[in-house]
């Protein structure tokens, strides 16, 4: 049995804040959550909360699924979740964002 490599968490954050121009700054810790391969990133500043980042796996539009860092960002008008490749921390296989479109009435 052999152990599945995957890049860190702290680099996921670096991606998707970079790539998509979120306003989060400061180097990032990844702190172990209670959940398996779930860690909470501190050390930043311009979220609401500190970002969150777990393993999950991607279904990609072609079918294929790929281990991708979950990577949750709460930034004033927008809540995130970028979808990172987790073997390379190169490429955002998806992004939603629960915020931007949502609409209520009081």
């Amino acid at each position: 049995m052999h152990k599945r490599a995957f890049g860190a968490a702290t680099d996921a954050l670096e991606k998707a804040t970079s790539e998509l121009l979120l306003p989060v700054t400061g180097k990032a810790t990844a702190e172990p959550a209670k959940d398996a391969h779930t860690f909470t990133l501190k050390g930043t500043k311009g979220a609401e909360k500190d970002p969150e980042a777990r393993l999950v796996y991607f279904v990609k539009s072609n079918g294929e699924l790929v281990l991708t860092w979950r990577v949750e960002t709460d930034v004033l008008d927008n809540w995130l979740l970028s979808y990172v490749d987790a073997n390379t921390n190169e490429e955002i296989h998806g992004v939603v964002d629960w915020v931007q479109d949502a609409t209520f009435k009081v």
